[in-house]
């Protein structure tokens, strides 16, 4: 499966939500080529909070948003 859910990085009751072998992200390049990598990579320690971490940045494949381009994005949404 696909998600851009970063909560099933957390647990639940104490419970991981996903084994870290079982969590692969995506990050594009400056030339659009997409990179494939596990966050066993990062090798994660058991008590870490890895959903604060991935959105803090720690493990890269968060999106760069632009917000004027976003903004323009949004905007042109009712023109249709």
């Amino acid at each position: 499966m696909t998600s851009h859910d970063a909560t099933l990085l957390g647990r639940i009751q104490g419970e991981e939500v996903l084994h870290r072998d079982h969590i692969w992200f995506t990050e594009k390049d400056e030339c659009g080529a997409t990179e494939l990598f596990s966050l066993s990579y990062f090798k994660p320690r058991r008590d870490e909070n890895r959903e604060r971490r991935y959105l803090a940045g720690r493990y890269g494949a968060v999106p760069i948003v632009n917000d004027e381009i976003f903004a323009a994005a949004l905007s042109g949404r009712g023109a249709g």
